[in-house]
């Protein structure tokens, strides 16, 4: 069976707001979820973040469980964690390239107060477009 799992959390220092930054933790992302067979898909913006797992429960897991110790992330919130049938997603580690537009889209400022309703919507964006 597989798991669905939407987090947001907040970023430290210059994590995701340089291009350097977003190369590495893109970079990494990417290798680590091919091996274990994860996809992800991430948006950053204003210091925050929001990233939808799929994946099986003990590969997700164990992704949470390296990512509570990235000094780069602090506060996690997880949204929503939820068994699913098929995956949404298709990339091992996909990134919003437009996060100031998507927000805009689904009618958010910022990630201070989503929902996963917020998050749904930014992903059928992501996709249609």
């Amino acid at each position: 069976m597989l798991t669905r799992i939407i987090l947001t959390g907040q970023l430290l220092g210059l994590a995701g707001q340089t291009t350097l930054s977003l190369a590495h933790i893109l970079g990494v992302s990417d290798s680590n979820n091919r091996r274990d067979h994860i996809c992800s898909a991430v948006l950053f913006h204003g210091g925050r973040m929001v990233q939808v797992i799929e994946g099986a429960r003990a590969d997700v897991d164990r992704l949470l469980r390296r990512m509570q110790k990235d000094t780069r992330f602090k506060a996690f919130t997880v949204l929503s964690d939820t068994p699913i049938r098929n995956r949404t997603l298709t990339e091992a580690a996909g990134y919003c390239h437009e996060p100031a537009e998507t927000l805009a889209r689904v009618g958010l400022k910022g990630l201070d107060l989503l929902s996963v309703r917020d998050v749904d919507a930014m992903l059928e964006y992501r996709q249609a477009a």
